[in-house]
Order: C-alpha cells, then structure tokens, then sequence
C-alpha cells in the first residue's frame, strides 16, 4: 500500500474527549454524572453531531428530566470547546505527515458551533485540505455515506488512504469502504503506525 492521503478524526484524535473528564472540570463529580447521563448518553447527542438540532434545541430537550440545570447545559454546549486540551504527541505527528507532503483530511463527528470555535483556536486545523465535519453534512459516521462523501468531494483512492479514529466501529465502517483505517484510541498507536509504516517503507525521510 502506498499511502498519499491521511484522514484524522478530531474528538479522540487531535482533541481529547473523555465526558467524565470533561465534565468534572466544569462541575463536581455528583453533578457531571447527571449531566453526562442526560446529556452525552442520550440519543440527542448524535442528533447535536448530525446538525439536525440547534443548541436552543438541545438545551430543551436535555433539560426535560433535569430542567433546574438548564443553565448548566447550556454552559457545557457553548464552552466545552475551552474545556478540551490538544493531544499533543498526534498533532506533532500531524505537522511530520504535512511536512512530508501527505494530503490530510479531517472526518469528524462534530457539533456545527463547537466545530467553529476548536478551528479558530488550533492552528492545526491550517494544515488540512479538506474537512468534513457532521454537523455540516448531515451524515454522521459511521454511516457509510459519509465516507463516500469524503472520498468523491476530493477525488481519494481507498487504497491510498489511512484514516486514524478513537472509535473501532468507525473504523470497521472505514475499512469495508477499503480505506485503511488504524484504531487510534491512545496516542501510541498513531505514532505507532507512523514511525513502522511510513517511516520504514521510506516514503518520508528526515
């Protein structure tokens, strides 16, 4: 396999994203239990990731069993973008594959407002030729369509594409479109792959 083109989820990739960890920096862990039930854990959740519910909407809807944290909803939807620190050992992997003049890609299931402010905070985002974010698409994965999508939008052969992701069923849904694609739930195994594939077949020298 030659590989030309990288594709890179955000959450879990590039980003952290742990609830619990997440919602224990905003609130005590009493309190990020609920929240992450009624909020992370529901089916709404996904509906966030898709685009086909606003922020208002959601606020509304999670708040039906707990409306006396309506204001803490709130907060978690329009903040919680402050509240993820950059995976730092996969961003430097990322910076080596576009010094080497690998074409990358972002495919994410990612929330319309909060995809905005983590691009204007991360230089990275810079670095990618193409996004395609849920939210904005109306497709999440690991629906097929939406690798589809990614792959006809900028002209990508399968066969010459990896794409790293936190979410092994995501990367089930990459692999039966013939996509290359390395479960990447630790940072070990992003770099793992980097320094054992591509360095070793020589496609990147330093």
């Amino acid at each position: 396999m030659t590989v030309k083109n990288v594709i890179f989820d955000v959450g879990g990739v590039l980003l952290e994203w742990n609830p619990v960890k997440l919602l224990t920096s905003m609130f005590d862990e009493n309190l990020a239990e609920i929240l992450k039930t009624n909020m992370m854990d529901s089916p709404h959740w996904a509906d966030l990731d898709r685009g086909t519910i606003s922020i208002d909407q959601a606020v509304a809807l999670f708040s039906l069993k707990i409306p006396e944290l309506t204001k803490e909803i709130r907060y978690v939807l329009t903040t919680m973008i402050d509240h993820l620190p950059v995976i730092q050992q996969n961003v430097n992997t990322l910076y080596e594959l576009a010094k080497a003049n690998y074409r990358l890609f972002v495919l994410s299931n990612f929330q319309r407002e909060a995809f905005f402010e983590a691009y204007r905070k991360n230089e990275f985002f810079k670095l990618f030729e193409g996004l395609v974010i849920s939210s904005h698409v109306k497709m999440i994965k690991p629906e097929k369509k939406i690798y589809e999508l990614i792959l006809s939008r900028y002209s990508l052969a399968p066969y010459e594409t990896v794409f790293f992701d936190d979410s092994y069923e995501n990367i089930k849904a990459a692999n039966q479109m013939k996509i290359t694609g390395i479960h990447t739930p630790s940072p070990a195994q992003l770099n793992d792959f980097y320094i054992n594939e591509l360095k070793r077949k020589k496609q990147y020298v330093l």
